[in-house]
């Protein structure tokens, strides 16, 4: 079997199961005496090791083999489950994530298992016993391919069995299907499905024979295979049976314990020629990491940006059609151009929410990252997230991993404190770190809290001026939430020491900037004591949005509308001068007034300032008003990203091109305030 046209598949899934591996274990470092943790566990490492000997990969089943030895004896109580015994398991995960990442990169990395592999198994022999049967039969590379695809076959029914077993306990029967299609039958892989999705209804379709890619290409001969669990009884899942036509017979049997390797014994299984499925869902196991069979398809993000530039060329023409048809008067291009413009809205709908990700995408991360590091500084921080099903678009999700990342590895390394300080400070030994993400309108917002030592705006006062960034004098004449942003300036750091983790001044200054070069803003709140929380807000997504187009001079710039308050008449404000600077009242408020042709360098109109508009944008908390020639009115744009030579020019983020043909620039209004 060629197995490289798999290694994309394979590559996916396995960092997917790795994922949940560290999640099971960081559930069991809590509570070791959590058998669901550890049997998902054992399934799950069995599950790879089954994969990787049917792909070939030898070191990787090498390793998860040793580490099934070693789980079974944990989960069967005959060792017991050691702070020592987690920390290995965890270096087991780190070097399958190093031996995953080696094949997804084909440069070789040289990765030496021997001592790994010999810590399992001294930790596996206990008192020096002697080593057991199964680790006799582990994969290496001087076996024949027969023998290699006979023991993953092997594996995958174990495996099958496995999950049947913890599904009997929650009241699922196991069935093995048989279904036989007429020889006149010309659409195999049509009925395949319909049968499928039959049996899909009352259950869930646990593997099948052959795989789900052949089988949904049609490539079998009459008869092919499927095992369903389902709640429901035999009668039922025939009279699904009976209304697929074009089945000229059908078997459904109920297959006790053990006899799933009898059902597919007869077929002289071969690796892969049985796929995994699904698993069914239990009150107490995760949600099964496979996606159904048929039912879904994996697509690179290269196709869906592409797709999505696609959907942006149609939102330009749209508008260029409305305004053709608004200055011609044309009927029959007014009607047919209502179609177009619902069609291409529900089109961009769909594009946009096919390019939504969980947050549970990043966040699965973050709770075995903030585990480490707050184990090498020695402290114990426990880590809660809500939110993990907002969802976002993939380039904005990416974007934000890494300050996310600093965020919490700051919150561990600067805010919480050690247990002994806690204890002094009438605190739990135990910190506490909150990341938790909400909707809010168009935007989201991540908030990364801490209940640690907070940050204290003097020290801060006093690191500037030691620092050279401000004398005495400017020092003491910031507010307490200034002094408090003073960390986000490059090079600010209120510790002296540097570590792996944090210390060099880069961590929220680099925060702030990725924050801000995809449209979103970050606000810090703190009280010294009491804990810090860092507030992003960012949007949804960057491709299409809506703006509000404005003229200075002869350009047209476009405002996103999520940052624009309200639109004021000059002649309606009271202009004053504070500080030799321009302001203008405001809902009882001061705002200070910003000349958009002064910051973009246009020429300034001559024309009255009374027909002028005040536009009232705010990014976070800080609001401003800015002044523009006219206001031409709300529409919805496609962001390009700019060439290089106007990428970093400050007040612009992307350009866009309006309906007419004519291109203008999107303001970037935290850049500019």
């Amino acid at each position: 079997m060629d197995t490289l046209q798999y290694k994309d598949i394979f590559i996916s899934e396995a960092m997917e199961y790795l994922e949940h591996l560290n999640q099971d274990l960081l559930a069991l470092e809590k509570n070791p005496s959590d058998q669901n943790s550890l049997n998902e566990i054992f399934r799950t490492s069995h599950t790879l090791k089954s994969m990787a000997a049917t792909m070939g990969f030898d070191q990787i089943t090498e390793l998860t083999h040793q580490m099934e030895n070693v789980l079974d004896k944990l989960r069967t109580g005959r060792q017991d489950i050691l702070s020592g015994t987690i920390d290995l398991l965890f270096e087991c995960l780190d070097t399958l994530s190093l031996l995953i990442e080696e094949i997804s990169t084909a440069e070789p990395k040289n990765i030496e298992l021997s001592k790994l592999l010999e810590k399992l198994k001294l930790l596996e022999s206990g008192k020096g016993e002697p080593e057991t049967e199964d680790q006799s039969h582990q994969a290496s590379p001087g076996n024949s391919p027969e023998a290699d695809e006979t023991s993953a076959a092997a594996a995958l029914l174990d495996n099958l069995e496995a999950l049947a077993a913890q599904a009997r306990t929650e009241g699922y029967v196991t069935y093995g299907v048989k279904v036989r299609l007429e020889e006149s039958c010309s659409f195999k892989g049509v009925r395949a499905f319909m049968v499928y999705k039959t049996l899909a209804t009352h259950g869930e379709v646990m593997a099948s024979f052959p795989d789900p890619q052949r089988l949904q290409e049609g490539i079998f001969e009459r008869e092919f295979f499927l095992l369903v669990l389902s709640q429901r009884g035999e009668e039922l899942l025939k009279r699904g049976l009976r209304s697929v036509s074009e089945i000229a017979s059908f078997e459904l049997k109920v297959l006790p314990s053990g006899e799933i390797r009898g059902f597919f014994g007869d077929l002289k299984l071969a690796a892969g020629n049985a796929v995994p499925v699904k698993a069914p869902e239990t009150s107490q196991k995760k949600e099964p990491i496979s996606g159904r069979l048929i039912q879904s398809i994996r697509v690179s993000v290269e196709r869906l940006d592409n797709l999505q530039n696609l959907i942006g060329e149609l939102v330009i023409n749209k508008i260029r059609l409305a305004q053709i048809a608004k200055q011609y008067d044309i009927k029959d291009l007014k009607e047919a151009l209502a179609q177009f413009d619902r069609v291409t809205g529900e089109l961009q709908d769909e594009v946009t929410e096919v390019r939504m990700v969980p947050m549970e995408h990043i966040f699965n991360r973050f709770p075995r990252m903030v585990r480490d590091i707050a184990k090498e500084s020695g402290k114990e921080v426990e880590l809660e997230m809500e939110g993990k099903d907002i969802e976002l678009d993939r380039t904005v999700l990416d974007e934000i991993n890494d300050p996310l990342v600093h965020l919490l590895r700051n919150a561990v390394d600067h805010g919480i404190e050690d247990a002994d300080s806690r204890i002094q400070s009438e605190k739990k030994r135990q910190g506490l770190i909150r990341l938790v993400a909400r909707r809010q309108k168009n935007h989201v917002i991540i908030q990364v809290a801490d209940d640690g030592r907070g940050i204290d705006p003097a020290v801060n006062r006093r690191i500037a001026v030691e620092k050279g960034f401000m004398n005495f004098e400017a020092a003491e004449g910031l507010t307490d939430q200034e002094a408090v942003n003073l960390i986000s300036l490059p090079g600010f750091t209120t510790t002296n020491q540097v570590t792996e983790v944090s210390g060099r001044g880069v961590g929220v200054d680099a925060v702030r900037s990725k924050i801000i070069s995809v449209g979103g803003d970050l606000r810090i709140e703190s009280k010294p004591g009491k804990g810090s929380t860092f507030i992003l807000r960012m949007p949804m997504t960057l491709a299409i949005i809506q703006a509000l187009l404005v003229r200075v001079s002869r350009e047209i710039y476009a405002i996103p509308v999520i940052n624009t308050m309200e639109t004021l008449v000059f002649s309606e404000i009271q202009l004053k001068y504070v500080q030799q600077g321009e302001v203008v009242m405001y809902r009882d408020k001061v705002l200070p007034l910003l000349r958009l042709h002064r910051v973009l360098s246009t020429p300034e109109e001559d024309r009255p300032e009374p027909e002028q508009a005040v536009l009232v944008i705010e990014a976070g908390e800080t609001q401003i008003g800015l002044l523009v020639d006219e206001v031409l009115g709300q529409q919805e744009i496609a962001i390009k990203s700019m060439s290089a030579m106007l990428k970093g020019v400050r007040g612009l983020s992307g350009v866009t091109i309006l309906g007419d043909g004519r291109i203008a620039l999107v303001l970037d209004v935290p850049s500019l305030i």
